[in-house]
């Protein structure tokens, strides 16, 4: 797309001074069928009116027919380690659900969807003593052959510049964290 500058510049070329589409393309250094369409446009180019062209593409009801299939695995993959990508997810479309359509139209839609349903990561930054993360997960393992859930937490704080009460004994780190972890205000 062209700067409206650039438009009212070949309106101008070819309205006043006369030019012919071929001198205002080598004046300018684009094509001339760039010229010739701006020429026949009486209105200057907008990003709302390039959505309007080519922002309202339908996919064929063969690319609408995998849609959910590349939604679920796209959702399931913010569970997994291991993530498709959109060459993987064409292939996988073909060998199982014998797709017919086009690899870039794929790739658009898992760009477009990855976007939807990406997770939000806001960084922590806090000062010294005001921070405290805990975090828990789930997995299964397998434990002398048989399935188990195992559970596990984790803590963490930065280190903290406050002093702790003197009657809180050292020896026992697990009532200073707790003694600290009350003293911060949250």
């Amino acid at each position: 797309m062209i700067e409206k500058a650039q438009f009212h510049n070949i309106k101008f070329l070819k309205e006043v001074e006369g030019l012919s589409q071929r001198q205002i393309a080598t004046k300018l250094g684009i094509s001339r069928n760039t010229v010739s369409k701006y020429l026949k446009n009486n209105t200057a180019p907008t990003t709302v009116l390039r959505k309007n062209v080519y922002g309202t593409k339908e996919y064929s009801s063969e690319t609408k027919r995998v849609i959910p299939i590349i939604d679920r695995w796209l959702e399931n993959d913010l569970k997994n380690w291991q993530k498709h990508t959109a060459i993987k997810i064409f292939r996988r479309l073909q060998n199982e659900y014998d797709f017919k359509g086009s690899a870039s139209n794929i790739r658009k839609i898992v760009a477009k969807r990855r976007q939807q349903i990406q997770e939000a990561f806001i960084p922590l930054d806090f000062q010294h003593g005001h921070q405290f993360q805990f975090d828990w997960g789930e997995a299964d393992i397998i434990l002398q052959g048989r399935n188990n859930a195992f559970s596990s937490s984790a803590f963490s704080s930065r280190p903290a510049v406050c002093d702790l009460p003197e009657r809180i004994s050292t020896k026992n780190r697990k009532h200073s964290w707790m003694a600290l972890f009350t003293r911060l205000s949250f």
